[in-house]
């Protein structure tokens, strides 16, 4: 309840941030896809705004699907020892990997979905239960319309099955997860070849530029990020020789299961790190299994330490934060790293002052973030004007710049813009300067949109970099090019 309570609070102070803004724009256009990742998040955010679409309600799965992986995580231990199960529980409900975990992202239902399946697959392995396997293949295909790191579970499987159940049976079992999880796939699959493979070209080709060169900084700066989730008191202790639960026949094969299932992912995602950098999240959803292993490794009196220092740092942490979000310091108001930062900062104060010109204007941005932050705060949907990145071309499904022609846009920026870079999309440009506490927004209003200008300098450039298709990708059409250079 402690844990809840803390969580809760920033839940309900911190405002939407972009990648949240985005998945709730997902939730407002229900498909079976989107443009870089399968449609879970959208999904489930889509259910809770039947019932309400605030901060704090679109971030109830973050904070409470832990507490689930938390129930499941002392039901498999409590046969073991369940003094101890419970002490693992707290370790990992204290510990940052929850604590932090307020915000909504791909990696939310993907973090349930992974535990689910890990413990059904068990159970069915080990007690003959095709009940469970089928239930593991069922949350195996949740997780990989979650998030594409779902393969590494399969693979962990795989391994485990290799190196422990090489017989018939767990051949067997892996066979009847694999088929129940290939209707969840296929759905994947129809929706990529459908809308032009977009989870394919974001995910294999658009975000992957710099990708190949051994960079070895990146690996350690993955080891600091597992050090801080895992906290240095738990990777200690984890990393002492093993204590004896109570004798339990199956002790040894949980263990040699969630070694296999926590290490082959962290192992494949650190030779990753050396020719890319790897993001906090990513291995998110198969931390909880090194809690899982520390039942092997603690007495109850090094769990108590372990959870002291643990539920300090993060009670701290989190309380510090709190307190910066809603009382921040004079000296941190006046910085400019907050004056940059005050657009996500205080998002509903800008939409505020954004609001009177969409009467007149068609609003946009030029970055995908502020203009799926502006729409969760204006409720009306914000265009990206210009070329945006690769994360910026979600918005190409939804908006189309031909019904744009001849309108008047307002683009907003939090730096000062170079008026030469409008003006030949527009028959007149001007700007207005917008001040927010001791900052400023400007507004670049254009009149008499100019498609045709539009179409060659900006959209034909997009249509080269994020959507020349490899040739060995069927697609019936490109919803791109098709709307935009028909044509052709």
């Amino acid at each position: 309840m402690a844990t809840l309570l803390i969580k809760s609070l920033l839940a309900y102070i911190i405002p939407f941030t972009g990648d949240e803004a985005l998945f709730y724009t997902w939730a407002t256009f229900p498909d079976i896809g989107y443009y870089d990742h399968p449609p879970m998040i959208g999904w489930l955010l889509a259910l809770i705004m039947k019932f309400s679409a605030s901060e704090y309600a679109l971030r109830l799965p973050a904070l409470i699907f832990p507490y689930i992986v938390g129930a499941v995580m002392y039901n498999l231990l409590k046969v073991l020892d369940i003094n101890r199960a419970r002490w693992a529980v707290i370790l990992f409900l204290v510990s940052p990997l929850n604590m932090l975990n307020i915000l909504v992202t791909t990696d939310t239902p993907l973090f349930l979905f992974v535990s689910l399946s890990a413990v059904c697959f068990y159970q069915g392995l080990h007690l003959n239960q095709r009940i469970s396997l089928i239930l593991a293949g069922v949350f195996l295909g949740g997780a990989f319309l979650s998030k594409y790191f779902s393969v590494l579970l399969i693979i962990a499987y795989g391994v485990y099955v290799l190196l422990y159940q090489r017989n018939r049976r767990g051949l067997a079992a892996l066979a009847l997860v694999a088929a129940c999880t290939i209707p969840f796939v296929l759905l994947n699959v129809y929706y990529n070849y459908t809308h032009a493979w977009s989870n394919i070209m974001f995910n294999v080709f658009n975000r992957n530029h710099e990708m190949g060169s051994f960079t070895p900084g990146n690996f350690f700066v993955y080891l600091g990020q597992l050090l801080f989730l895992l906290t240095p008191f738990t990777m200690y202790c984890l990393f002492r020789p093993g204590k004896a639960v109570r004798h339990v026949a199956a002790a040894e094969s949980l263990r040699r299961y969630y070694l296999v299932l926590c290490y082959v992912p962290l192992g494949i995602l650190a030779l990753l790190s050396f020719t890319k950098s790897i993001g906090m999240h990513w291995p998110l959803a198969f931390l909880p299994f090194a809690f899982i292993l520390t039942i092997f490794h603690f007495h109850a009196a090094t769990f108590r330490k372990v959870v002291l220092l643990v539920a300090i740092c993060t009670f701290t942490v989190n309380s510090l934060i709190a307190y910066i979000v809603m009382n921040p310091p004079a000296k941190l108001t006046q910085s400019k790293l907050y004056q940059q930062a005050l657009f996500y900062w205080k998002p509903r104060a800008v939409a505020d002052l954004l609001t009177p010109y969409t009467k007149d204007y068609i609003l946009t941005t030029e970055s995908y973030s502020k203009s799926a932050v502006l729409y969760y705060y204006t409720g009306q949907y914000v265009s990206i004007f210009g070329p945006g990145s690769f994360h910026a071309r979600h918005d190409d499904m939804y908006t189309d710049f031909r019904h744009f022609d001849q309108q008047n846009i307002a683009i907003v920026r939090t730096a000062p813009p170079d008026m030469n870079k409008y003006l030949p999309y527009f028959q007149t440009v001007s700007v207005t300067e917008i001040k927010l506490e001791n900052t400023s927004l400007y507004l670049i209003q254009g009149s008499a949109f100019r498609y045709d200008v539009y179409r060659e300098l900006v959209l034909r450039p997009i249509k080269n970099t994020y959507y020349q298709l490899p040739v060995w990708l069927p697609t019936p059409g490109n919803y791109f090019t098709n709307k935009y250079f028909a044509e052709e």
